[in-house]
């Protein structure tokens, strides 16, 4: 297997779904040489929601993202040292996150005619505005964060 200095992963850890935590981050370190850098940006959920959230199946699991599975930060460091990986950094941008979905979520409105022209359905129409709002005010109340997390492979 071909090893890098550097790898990046931008928001795609969460898709995995948590049976595959283990496999996503043994790759990661496979495919790193020693001392090499990993950056991993993912949506997080908080520490204290995290038991009751895994064990059911909100909004986004249902209709966005089947299958789909947000990591607490706890959770998404201890699955990273499991495979020898050390979080040597975190850096956390929620409210800029929720700045984002508020603007995507108006520019949406901005141009639904377009949108609807393009043949989505009313209930289309307003499930994607649901998720957006939904998103953003996850955000804002703190019970989801998005973050990038350093990781390095030991030399």
């Amino acid at each position: 297997m071909q090893q890098y200095d550097g790898i990046v992963s931008i928001e795609m850890f969460e898709a995995v779904g948590e049976a595959y935590w283990p496999t996503y981050f043994d790759t990661v370190k496979r495919s790193l040489k020693p001392g090499g850098r990993a950056v991993v940006q993912t949506i997080l959920i908080d520490d204290a929601l995290f038991e009751r959230y895994r064990t059911g199946s909100d909004f986004i699991q249902q209709y966005v993202f089947p299958g789909g599975m947000l990591p607490s930060p706890s959770r998404f460091t201890e699955e990273a040292a499991r495979a020898g990986l050390t979080v040597t950094a975190q850096e956390n941008f929620g409210l800029d996150y929720a700045e984002t979905l508020k603007r995507w979520r108006l520019r949406f409105h901005e141009q639904i005619d377009a949108v609807r022209a393009q043949g989505y359905d009313e209930r289309f129409l307003r499930i994607w505005h649901f998720y957006l709002a939904y998103c953003e005010a996850g955000f804002h109340a703190g019970s989801v964060d998005v973050a990038q997390f350093r990781l390095e492979h030991a030399a």
